[in-house]
């Protein structure tokens, strides 16, 4: 039988509530969020298409950008801290390997798509804004929100209709 624990679930709403509660987070989140609704529409409408290198460069600054925003609008413990020069030293790394094409597109296109940029940032944002402590708890938590994210955009995009990329009609 599957035990369900009430912390973990609590833990894992916490990235939903975040932005509603707190929305002095806004200016940070927002971006995120509408960047991640917007680039997944659009790889579920543009089924055709596929991540390219310079959206992965895009991508990955983005990772960059985040980090500089928590750094400067943030008070940081020294946890944070680390959390924070961990996004900002993954971006630049990222942003590397993806600029001078230093790992295979299938090895980029993964790490430096939209579903792992900005809700990998996003989480990385709530739990540095809130304060939430690191804890197995708040990795597992971590994990179920990314996959569940991914899940609900994967379907959504599942019921999208292709679009008709040779229609010039206006």
């Amino acid at each position: 039988m599957i035990q369900i624990n009430p912390e973990l679930i609590e833990r894992i709403l916490v990235f939903f509530r975040e932005p509603i509660n707190n929305p002095e987070i806004l200016p940070n989140v927002l971006p995120l969020i509408l960047g991640l609704v917007i680039m997944e529409l659009y790889f579920g409408k543009h089924k055709d298409e596929s991540l390219g290198w310079n959206t992965a460069v895009a991508n990955s600054i983005l990772w960059i950008s985040t980090g500089f925003s928590l750094y400067i609008t943030s008070t940081l413990s020294p946890l944070q801290l680390y959390l924070v020069y961990g996004l900002l030293g993954l971006g630049v790394f990222v942003a590397y390997m993806d600029f001078f094409h230093k790992w295979p597109s299938t090895v980029a296109f993964v790490v430096s798509s939209s579903a792992m940029i900005y809700t990998v940032a996003y989480m990385l944002v709530i739990v540095v804004k809130t304060g939430m402590p690191m804890e197995m708890l708040t990795y597992q938590a971590s994990a179920i929100f990314f996959i569940g994210v991914n899940l609900v955009f994967n379907f959504i995009k599942g019921f999208e209709t292709n679009a008709d990329d040779f229609t010039t009609d206006f």
